[in-house]
């Protein structure tokens, strides 16, 4: 089984057996390889049917031509979804401000950790630029920086000067600490035409596309480029400014980690440098996964090219994974490459990739079959291997935890439970392993304690700093223009004026209308969001938010110090929240704060209930715990219950 998919790899042997064989013994997984080649298989076979090719009979080309002319569909739809006129789909001047509205239009938190403007002034200052001032016509510093976007002149940087002036900067900027940092939204530049399209030229030929980034300053720009034209330019340009903003992202949440630790600068600048890691490939032989920051197809170094087939996992997949999920919300329609970014099949020696990025590029590029692309295929495929494995959540927390330039090591990760089987053969494969994979589990439960108390720490000092908050629950199923979720926009822009920080759990339904509704006061709006691989994400409408890895921490953090607690109408997970709330009052374990259930139509009936079943028929609750909650509908009211329990806690602390 190792064959097919060392093939679509084109892995070395004997290493990537027994990286395989190091997999399945860290997780006590079997057959994991075997599940995956038939996903792989099955997902091909599917897409082949829906172009009408026999898996059969097919040849490799004319896979390759049905993937192209699928592209070519999904080109003119997507155009006209994002408002422009398919007829001038290749036209880049027309086209990018199209492209560049609808990724500002995504549903993406865009607060990033970066660098201030200020300090990188600062670090020019001491190193002027001195090609590119020329090449602007200033002779003074201060000047340029008074009439030119400064993230266009940053990004333009590595245009200009030399890799020695570069090196050199680099150093400087080792210098920077955490206060050199500061939160804001990133920010996609289309740099100006006349004054950098032959600065940008050997970039443009280099990648052959457009769009790069800062990680450090939060700016994503389109550079100029003398072709008036590009051939599928929605799908390979609009991916691009997506995958760009995951990128940012993750590197100011990496950042923002490193921030706490000593070395700040020196950090960034190792992770910006982003030479592959020295770590050791066998250690006890033990093979670690490498996480390698640059794109690997089409390294000609025999140091870098090497480890482009070794096992390993690359944080660039990640990103992609993110783009094309905000590309489905955009198009629904694209979906028929929804999971196929592993997805391969072996042809004429060499894989036809159902990856939608390697098609997209390859047909922008005018590439024939025999020039295929399977780049971004085989990356996805590496780490495909090892999420089957050792889970989504492992993959992305340990690149996020190595983005310095070191080394996934499978054998020290938590391993997600494998469901038991009834096959008595595998049955016996698994009992051998019962004691290695209860000792995981401890080693497991330890470092699961440390990252929850590590959590608590951060958020405490977040939450902190507000004086007073009141913290919202609710249905996350709720659009925002149902009555609901306006009531607790409303209730909670209210809130907002008052001097209250609103805290959600950050998604999206009740929870986005409170934290818009704040947000849009001009107000604290604080999310506090739990890190799911493939659900909920943070909504757009936080002035502050903190991102868990654990629901143990999370649901403790929510009931910080609360100047009131309100519900608004939801599902389990909302009475979930309520009755551990209760129960926590009840007993005293965290100070008593107005419990409010907002909407006498949805939680009278749970009063109701409540009266009637537990206090009345069966007598497991006292009168006195009825009084824990209010059922309340009045805004007004509402705020005058919060505000007379604030000013009584400020007066017992005098």
């Amino acid at each position: 089984m190792a064959k097919f998919l060392r093939d679509l790899l084109d892995a070395e042997e004997p290493l990537f057996s027994e990286s395989l064989r190091q997999l399945e013994h860290a997780s006590g997984r079997t057959g994991a390889d075997t599940k995956l080649i038939g996903d792989i298989v099955a997902k091909a076979h599917e897409n082949l049917r829906q172009m009408g090719l026999h898996p059969a009979t097919t040849t490799g080309e004319e896979v390759y031509q049905g993937l192209r002319a699928r592209l070519e569909s999904d080109i003119t739809r997507l155009v006209r979804i994002i408002g422009a006129d398919p007829k001038k789909s290749e036209d880049v001047k027309y086209l990018v401000p199209f492209m560049v509205k609808a990724a500002n239009a995504a549903k993406f938190n865009r607060k990033v950790f970066v660098i201030k403007h200020e300090s990188a002034k600062n670090l020019l200052r001491h190193m002027p630029p001195t090609s590119l001032m020329e090449k602007l016509g200033y002779e003074d510093i201060e000047e340029m920086f008074d009439h030119e976007d400064f993230s266009e002149l940053y990004t333009a940087l590595r245009f200009s000067e030399g890799p020695d002036w570069l090196n050199k900067y680099d150093e400087l900027f080792e210098t920077m600490t955490p206060n050199d940092y500061e939160e804001r939204d990133l920010k996609i530049v289309v740099m100006d035409h006349d004054k950098y399209v032959d600065l940008a030229a050997h970039f443009v030929q280099k990648k052959l596309h457009n769009v790069t980034h800062t990680k450090e300053m939060g700016v994503i720009v389109v550079t100029p480029m003398y072709a008036k034209t590009m051939r599928g330019l929605v799908l390979k340009t609009l991916p691009l400014l997506l995958h760009y903003m995951n990128e940012v992202k993750l590197y100011s949440t990496f950042f923002k980690v490193k921030s706490q630790q000593p070395h700040f600068g020196k950090t960034v600048v190792r992770t910006l440098v982003a030479d592959p890691g020295d770590a050791s490939q066998i250690v006890g032989h033990n093979i670690h996964w490498r996480i390698i920051q640059r794109y690997l197809g089409k390294h000609k170094q025999d140091s870098i090219s090497m480890v482009a087939f070794e096992p390993h996992v690359q944080p660039e997949d990640l990103h992609w994974r993110r783009a094309e999920e905000l590309l489905y919300e955009l198009d629904p329609e694209l979906e028929f490459w929804k999971d196929r970014d592993y997805v391969g099949l072996m042809y004429d020696g060499f894989p036809v990739s159902f990856n939608l990025f390697d098609v997209s590029f390859a047909y922008s590029n005018s590439e024939t079959y025999e020039n295929r692309y399977a780049y971004h295929f085989r990356e996805s495929l590496w780490n495909e291997i090892f999420v089957r494995y050792m889970g989504f959540k492992n993959l992305a927390a340990q690149v996020l935890e190595k983005l310095d330039n070191s080394s996934v090591a499978p054998e020290k990760l938590p391993v997600p439970a494998a469901k038991p089987t009834s096959v008595p053969a595998l049955r016996r494969e698994n009992d051998k392993h019962d004691v290695m994979i209860r000792r995981r589990l401890i080693e497991a439960a330890e470092g699961r304690l440390d990252g929850v108390v590590e959590e608590f720490e951060q958020v405490f000092n977040m939450l902190g700093t507000y004086e007073k908050t009141v913290t919202v629950f609710g249905s996350a199923r709720k659009p925002q223009d149902d009555s609901i979720a306006w009531n607790a926009y409303e209730l909670s822009r209210r809130l907002a004026i008052e001097g209250y920080a609103v805290v959600t759990g950050g998604g999206y339904g009740v929870m986005e209308a409170a934290n818009r509704g704040a947000y849009d006061a001009g107000g604290d709006s604080i999310g506090l969001n739990i890190l799911l691989p493939h659900e909920q994400s943070l909504n757009n409408y936080t002035t502050n938010n903190f991102q868990f890895q654990h629901f143990f921490g999370r649901k403790v953090s929510m009931t910080l110090d609360a100047s009131a607690f309100l519900f608004f109408a939801g599902g389990f997970g909302t009475f979930d929240e309520l009755f551990e709330i209760l129960a926590l009052e009840e007993t005293n374990k965290i100070p008593r704060a107005p419990i409010i259930l907002v909407g006498s139509d949805f939680w009278g009936p749970v009063d109701e209930l409540i009266r009637t079943l537990l206090l009345e028929r069966f007598g497991t609750i006292s009168q006195n715990d009825r009084k824990l909650y209010h059922v309340m509908d009045n805004h007004d009211d509402i705020i005058r219950l919060i505000n007379k329990h604030n000013d009584e806690l400020n007066k017992s602390d005098d």
